[in-house]
């Protein structure tokens, strides 16, 4: 039989999180590329709108793989699968770090370079930072996920016997 890691129920709820996140990230993208292509806005500040529309879509798999490995570890906790998570919560903390460099840099610029207030440039303003916002929160998450999965990773076995009613009485 394979031996179980003692993984925090917390895991369960802290993958769905990132699954909601990564919807979330989905919806903004969206909002992000038809706003930035229908009003004909090329950058973002120092950052060309491709740039924060790739990171949206090619980071979303990864951070929605990362949650449904993270419920999935937390139900039946082999090591295969902990470290498999780990996996994937490495690639989605790399992905939300240099999602992160890039929204901020993307905000701070993209602001300074308003020169009159148009709906279109605030609201594209506002997305980027949302955007940043659930790139920070998905870093969180999968920090606190990996931190937990190492934790149990290094747990030690446990000892214990267990009886069934019949052999308790037999060796009492």
């Amino acid at each position: 039989m394979a031996r179980r890691y003692p993984l925090r129920m917390e895991a369960r709820a802290l993958g769905a999180v990132q699954i909601i996140l990564t919807l979330f990230h989905y919806a903004l993208g969206a909002l992000s590329a038809s706003l930035f292509f229908e009003e004909d806005i090329r950058d973002t500040g120092d950052v060309p709108v491709l740039l924060p529309l790739g990171y949206i879509v090619w980071s979303a798999p990864f951070f929605l793989i990362s949650g449904s490995m993270a419920i999935s570890a937390q139900k039946k906790p082999t090591r295969y699968k902990l470290t498999s998570t780990i996996v994937m919560s490495i690639f989605s903390a790399c992905f939300s770090a240099f999602g992160s460099i890039i929204l901020c840099v993307a905000c701070f610029s993209y602001a300074a370079e308003m020169k009159e207030y148009v709906w279109s440039q605030l609201a594209g303003g506002m997305l980027l930072q949302y955007l940043l916002f659930s790139s920070v929160t998905e870093l969180i998450v999968v920090s606190i996920i990996v931190s937990w999965i190492v934790r149990a990773l290094h747990h030690p076995a446990s000892k214990e016997e267990s009886y069934t009613l019949s052999e308790y009485s037999v060796s009492s």
